[in-house]
């Protein structure tokens, strides 16, 4: 168990390195040239999505893990797999690489908030355990976010280098 509790969070906070290497500023100007459609996208991520969720926790009856485990799914933001649909169904690409960068980086404080709000609506009681949303936050905070800006800074810096070992991260 201890393994897991070490080892996991290594592992994600690589996977969000590797997606802060494949970022570039030119990704979050998006944001800027085309804000409607950003915050329509951010919007269903981010609310529409876990309400839907939420909504279909309360209906299906199944068990508590499943309905609390499809919350923090919901509240996790999409990632590299949503980019690929995207580009084989002839989307805008340029906006879902922008939706998940800015997602994936603002994720320290949506999955701690929706989880915090939804587990007392799905399971009719309080969070069971020790629970500090700010200790979570910043534990999320250096995980993800920090990991994805340390990859930008690092291509950015070294391009030689990342140029040759991309395809290893």
């Amino acid at each position: 168990m201890e393994l897991v509790k070490i080892a996991g969070p290594l592992i994600l906070a690589f996977i969000m390195f590797s997606l802060g290497i494949g970022l570039t500023l030119e990704n979050f100007k998006r944001i800027i040239s085309q804000p409607k459609d950003f915050f329509i996208g951010a919007f269903s991520q981010v609310i529409l999505f876990p309400f839907v969720a939420l909504c279909l926790i309360l209906l299906i009856p199944i068990s508590i893990e499943l309905k609390v485990g499809l919350m923090i799914l919901a509240a996790a933001p999409g990632g590299v797999t949503t980019n690929i649909i995207s580009k084989f169904a002839d989307g805008d690409v340029a906006l879902s690489i922008s939706l998940t960068a800015v997602i994936s980086l603002l994720c320290f404080l949506t999955i701690p908030l929706i989880f915090t709000y939804t587990y007392p609506i799905i399971t009719g009681q309080n969070i069971p355990f020790n629970y500090s949303i700010g200790s979570i936050i910043v534990q999320i905070f250096l995980i993800t976010t920090v990991p994805v800006i340390l990859g930008m800074v690092l291509k950015k810096t070294l391009p030689n280098f990342f140029a040759r070992t991309e395809s290893f991260f």
